[in-house]
């Protein structure tokens, strides 16, 4: 140790620090960059849960770190989807318990998440060179409640936009219309008025 030398350090207390976790950049309008609203990956650490967590938990974990989202893993640490303060507190939930025939008590994560196999994705690259309004209209018009952003061609996951909180962010109502993919969700989407 006697290779190293002693750093300098000073009182944390004596700089004015106002919040913890600002994790978009403050006053966001349509024209800010994209990049400017995202939820990047490098340098917030997502909060990662098990697909076996029940509801209440997870709603708990999320009041307790402040998050309004986090990512789903499974035992193996692999990615499995994504659920968020909004769908943990939505008619959805319920929804999902009467379709299988559960008590909301019942229900894992893994039963109202958003999963891997309905999320997309943009390469950074066109994100680096698109505004706020271009994701908003992109993820209106298809109908995402989630966009990731990956680094190609090392297919790492960079960050992701999430529609409500950006919305709210710019002030801007949300007009989200989720695409059907088969017979049984249009007659989901026509029977029931999703919130999500």
């Amino acid at each position: 140790m006697s290779t190293y030398t002693s750093v300098h350090t000073e009182k944390l207390s004596e700089y004015p620090i106002t919040a913890l976790c600002h994790q978009n950049a403050p006053n966001l309008t349509l024209e800010s960059p994209a990049c400017d609203a995202m939820y990047n990956l490098d340098l917030i650490h997502p909060v990662i849960i098990d697909g076996d967590t029940g509801l209440n938990d997870a709603l708990l974990i999320l009041n307790k770190t402040y998050m309004r989202t986090c990512l789903v893993a499974n035992e193996r640490n692999v990615f499995q989807g994504i659920i968020s303060k909004a769908r943990l507190s939505s008619s959805y939930v319920l929804k999902v318990a009467a379709k299988l025939g559960l008590k909301r008590d019942d229900l894992m994560v893994s039963h109202v998440m958003v999963p891997l196999a309905q999320l997309h994705t943009v390469p950074r690259h066109m994100i680096e060179h698109s505004y706020v309004g271009d994701i908003l209209q992109t993820m209106q018009s298809a109908g995402h409640e989630f966009l990731f952003v990956m680094d190609k061609p090392s297919n790492k996951l960079r960050g992701y936009f999430d529609l409500i909180c950006l919305a709210k962010q710019v002030a801007c109502p949300v007009s989200q219309a989720k695409l059907a993919g088969t017979f049984s969700e249009i007659i989901d989407s026509l029977w029931h008025h999703s919130e999500i």
